[in-house]
């Protein structure tokens, strides 16, 4: 490779930290290439499920910082897309995304929902992506692990499967917190989103333990951040943060 087409090639590579989650949301704007491989992922996870019902989906990583935020949003516009109903749920209580993705309030959310403060249909909002609802955060509780593995959010899960054919939740970093594990139990499959050049294999496997000790039923790994000479990031191509 020639000194002009590396100096090039560099120029594609764009630092975290100098994008906007939002950037990397898919849209009317999104390369067909990164549609196509969503729509590729989106099939691929179908297939795991041939049951009827509702399906869900948790969405986790290992550590902080591998786009398990805005590909949970991506996915769950994805599904959408075939005219499903769909409804994505933000369970990062701690260190929630979700509401800045989206731009909207993330109370009455989650968290409030499970305490009792509001049901179901005072919480879940309406995005501007068509066909997607989403039940954000809510208020910063103290106790997130207690209140996600509560007999409350096990109610609210079945009450919303009668309503949505696909469900997909936002999870804290397995490795962080005990959040996903305890979650993982309510789910259809787990999908584990993994960073290249950022995520240690000991951290991957540490977190792969955790879930199959929990006898999580895991449908996949999803690498980010892959680099290509076209374009910034190829299979699977987005990333967001985790803040």
């Amino acid at each position: 490779m020639s000194r002009k087409e590396k100096n090039s090639l560099k120029k594609q590579y764009v630092k975290l930290s100098e994008l906007h989650d939002r950037s990397f949301i898919i849209d009317k704007n999104t390369a067909f290439s990164i549609k196509e491989e969503y729509k590729t992922l989106r099939t691929n996870i179908l297939l795991s499920f041939p049951t009827e019902g509702c399906k869900i989906i948790g969405i986790t990583s290992a550590q902080p910082f591998e786009g398990k935020s805005v590909n949970c949003l991506n996915l769950a516009i994805t599904f959408a897309q075939t005219g499903a109903r769909v409804l994505l749920i933000d369970c990062d209580l701690r260190i929630p995304s979700q509401a800045r993705l989206v731009g909207l309030k993330a109370a009455p959310g989650v968290s409030n929902v499970l305490v009792g403060m509001n049901n179901v249909g005072e919480a879940v909002q309406k995005t501007k992506y068509p066909g997607v609802d989403i039940l954000l955060s809510g208020d910063i509780p103290p106790n997130p692990s207690e209140l996600l593995g509560s007999e409350n959010m096990e109610k609210t899960l079945r009450e919303l499967s009668q309503k949505y054919e696909f469900i997909f939740i936002d999870l804290p970093p397995v490795n962080v917190v005990a959040d996903a594990v305890i979650v993982s139990k309510y789910v259809s499959g787990l999908l584990l989103v993994v960073r290249s050049s950022v995520s240690r294999r000991d951290s991957i496997a540490e977190a792969l333990k955790r879930l199959e000790l929990a006898r999580a039923n895991i449908i996949g790994i999803l690498l980010t951040c892959v680099k290509s000479r076209k374009l910034l990031t190829t299979r699977y191509k987005m990333f967001g943060k985790y803040r």
